[in-house]
């Protein structure tokens, strides 16, 4: 049996700048079980693939086609299912990834048949060997680990014939060590930034913090659970590139495991450099912690610092301050990292709103800030409080680019038109600091034949 495993295109204004581009893990993991049971697969990256969809489809002749992707990838995760059943009605039709994990409701469609929510890559194994075997009956499938499967004569199904299973957290450990012959071939084609060649890592599953409107806090289960160092750095040791974006999304929560993890570092000689999510009230409590990671190579801290007042932070539930983060700017900037703050643009913001991101900004000397806009996300508590405020009727503005309500304080227009001017702002204090060299002529060159290559491709 042979498994196409895709990760659609990005769909957002931004994505053909290629400048935050990461290796696709998840299908990587995928892969690897896959290959371990025995199975042949083909990796589908739409931020990288010259071709449509249809034709690998056709070229490749699927027996499964298993597609992960983010919210603002659904539309584009359905029709590729769409597509498949057209290309052949014998396709079997996959969903997975995060977005699925929290609102599988949302691919119940007549050409997707399977729906997977965990995090185990056994369990999509173990989906496959029954699909091979023809063996689909409820008992059977009712016992894989989070799976929503279509079965039409059900009485107790979750609607539109689906029954869903209950999702159970899994052991991390159980995550294999990846094979990335995909990554090494296209090796060129992802990086942060500067950072060329960046291969991803993942340390942790979910997040111990609550803050309502992060998605990443309710993954897994809600469960939080660390990777055992022993396998990081395994997995590093025999990663080989030199840049390394840590996708979990808080790396710097246990202070004793990453004491720990830098002692590692020193003592198995690993030299490369990082990227990693971390809290502003961690790092302004722990400098000394900060400094020795930079000294192993941390470049980049990205840090939700989320606002410019304490009444905002307190509405998000951050547990921080707005002392926590100036202090968190400072101790950054005292080592040879960058901080890298990550902000939010309020439904409540006025003109002068976006004068007060930018005076903070240029008042703490960050080089690099980017400013999402408000966008409650579906599963999230913070989404129930607006859901019947939501005016956008498209699942792609989800991208933080996007009004999803209405400004209480300016007309759309208006909110866009400050914020865009906030954005330029900030793209100058970036280029005058030196942080965008890397895009030079030749880089822009690529960025244009990459979007024209786009428009050429279509969905």
């Amino acid at each position: 049996m042979k498994v196409l495993l895709i990760r659609p295109k990005a769909p957002n204004k931004l994505s053909f700048t290629k400048i935050l581009d990461n290796e696709p893990l998840e299908l990587e993991y995928l892969h690897t079980g896959l290959a371990a049971a025995g199975y042949v697969d083909y990796i589908y990256d739409g931020f990288i693939e010259k071709i449509s969809i249809e034709a690998t489809i056709k070229r490749e002749k699927p027996d499964i086609v298993a597609i992960s992707g983010y919210i603002t990838q659904e539309n584009l995760m359905k029709s590729y299912c769409t597509k498949a059943k057209k290309i052949s009605s014998q396709i079997i039709t996959v969903i997975g990834g995060v977005h699925a994990q929290l609102n599988p409701h949302r691919f119940y469609d007549q050409d997707v048949d399977y729906i997977c929510r965990s995090e185990s890559i056994d369990a999509f194994v173990t989906l496959v060997r029954c699909l091979e075997a023809n063996n689909k009956d409820v008992t059977t499938l009712s016992k894989i680990n989070g799976l929503c499967f279509k079965d039409e004569g059900a009485v107790e199904d979750d609607g539109d014939g689906f029954i869903m299973n209950p999702i159970t957290p899994i052991d991390i450990n159980t995550l294999p060590i990846p094979d990335r012959s995909f990554f090494y071939k296209n090796k060129s084609e992802y990086r942060y930034l500067d950072l060329t060649e960046a291969g991803t890592i993942k340390t942790s599953f979910s997040c111990p913090y609550t803050c309502n409107f992060c998605y990443c806090t309710l993954l897994n289960g809600s469960r939080y659970q660390e990777r055992d160092l022993e396998l990081v750095i395994k997995e590093l040791k025999d990663l080989d590139c030199q840049n390394v974006q840590i996708v979990d999304d808080d790396f710097l929560v246990n202070k004793e495991r990453l004491w720990q993890f830098i002692d590692l570092i020193k003592t198995h000689k690993i030299h490369k450099t990082y990227t990693c999510y971390g809290r502003a009230d961690f790092i302004a409590d722990n400098p000394e912690l900060i400094y020795a990671l930079s000294e192993i190579g941390f470049k980049y801290f990205l840090v939700g610092l989320e606002a410019v007042t304490d009444k905002e932070l307190d509405g998000y539930g951050k547990g921080s301050s707005l002392d926590h983060n100036s202090a968190c700017v400072k101790v950054i900037q005292e080592t040879a990292s960058h901080c890298i703050g990550l902000m939010i643009a309020p439904l409540e913001a006025t003109e002068a709103y976006f004068d007060d991101i930018y005076d903070w900004v240029v008042l703490h000397d960050l080089k690099y800030v980017t400013v999402s806009i408000f966008t409650p996300i579906p599963g999230t508590p913070l989404y129930k409080t607006y859901k019947d405020k939501i005016t956008s009727t498209s699942i792609e503005d989800w991208d933080f680019l996007h009004l999803v309500l209405d400004p209480i304080h300016m007309s759309r227009k208006a909110f866009y038109r400050a914020y865009y001017r906030l954005f330029i702002r900030l793209y100058k204090i970036a280029k005058k600091t030196g942080i965008y060299d890397f895009m030079d002529l030749d880089f822009y060159r690529k960025m244009l034949k990459a979007y024209l290559t786009e428009k050429i491709k279509g969905g």
